[in-house]
């Protein structure tokens, strides 16, 4: 915009130093855009059936990044909060390569931010070099790594440790570490039950966490608490349901879901297969009620990005996970 220019919208004029903060943001969104890489073809594809307002998946993460862009923008000079949490702790920037909750492709959870929240649209990877923790030193998760229900979230002991994520079958024994990715729902997979938005009026109490390693999301645990423990044996009995029977959204005619169950009640391996040739995705769930918060259920996701691990790795994985919080 030109020095002096009215911005014509009847509000008032555009001043310079609105017009230097602009280009500031939309500069440093930019670099983030870039460092954050292309997300992997197959979680553009797979997103399409879940974003059914998406017409184009091979554009959904171009359309992103500009939507981004403007909305940054928008946010830096009016200063007026948008969808995504700021005070509360919870950080929405963008999930899966998951590149779902996605580009897997590279999330480093440092979003540009405004003067009031954290701006989410690209999605970076965050730095996983340092060695894992053992059980004993492990830190539980920071507030601002989660995804947290506008009205509060669970205990944070009632989420896995980020560091205690790693394993041979799906990091290969990398570290790891929580990162927030981009929230649209609070649902894991496409015939999830629990499908609320953020600040909606039955959203609840939840918290999720994304995690991340060598680069990539590769894990997420949902944490959802219920008004009892008959309620959370209810709603872990409707996600199992769901599970079972989930099939490819109508719209998406280049998917197909093959769902099938593991030998550990509430867990099952969900592949993903394109009917192009693509290479098919796969991901375990599982959901479980806590014994320690028997009002607690905890739903996790493990993606298997080798192609390699079988069922009986994703249920000793499971198995390992859950142990570690459920008797909260």
């Amino acid at each position: 915009m030109r020095e002096g220019q009215e911005f014509q919208d009847g509000g008032p004029e555009w001043t310079q130093e609105e017009d230097e903060r602009l280009r500031a943001s939309l500069g440093a969104l930019r670099h983030d855009v870039d460092a954050a890489g292309i997300p992997d073809v197959r979680f553009v594809m797979r997103r399409a059936g879940r974003q059914r307002h998406r017409a184009v998946a091979g554009i959904a993460a171009g359309a992103a990044a500009v939507l981004g862009l403007s909305w940054l923008g928008y946010q830096t000079i009016d200063n007026t909060p948008g969808t995504a949490p700021a005070d509360n702790g919870t950080s929405v920037t963008t999930e899966r390569d998951q590149t779902e909750d996605v580009t897997d492709g590279a999330e480093s959870p440092e979003a540009t931010t405004t003067d009031t929240e954290t701006a989410p649209d690209t999605e970076t990877a965050p730095d996983t070099e340092t060695a894992p923790d053992t059980e004993a030193e492990a830190a539980p998760p920071a507030a601002e790594d989660l995804v947290l229900a506008e009205s509060g979230g669970p205990d944070l002991s009632l989420f896995v440790p980020p560091t205690l994520w790693a394993s041979e079958s799906f990091t290969a024994g990398a570290a790891t570490e929580a990162g927030s990715g981009e929230f649209e729902s609070t649902a894991l997979f496409d015939c999830d039950p629990d499908d609320v938005m953020w600040g909606a009026e039955d959203e609840g109490t939840f918290g999720i966490m994304g995690l991340w390693s060598d680069g990539r999301a590769f894990a997420t645990q949902r944490v959802r608490v219920l008004d009892s423990p008959e309620a959370a044996a209810t709603y872990v009995a409707e996600v199992d349901s769901a599970l079972a029977s989930c099939q490819a959204p109508a719209e998406a005619d280049n998917i197909d879901y093959d769902v099938r169950p593991l030998e550990l009640s509430g867990a099952y391996r969900l592949t993903t297969t394109f009917q192009d040739g693509t290479e098919p995705m796969t991901d375990f769930y599982y959901v479980v009620q806590h014994e320690g918060t028997p009002s607690a259920v905890s739903t996790f996701r493990l993606i298997d990005w080798s192609q390699e691990v079988t069922d009986a790795d994703a249920v000793a994985e499971f198995q390992r996970l859950a142990g570690l919080v459920t008797e909260r």
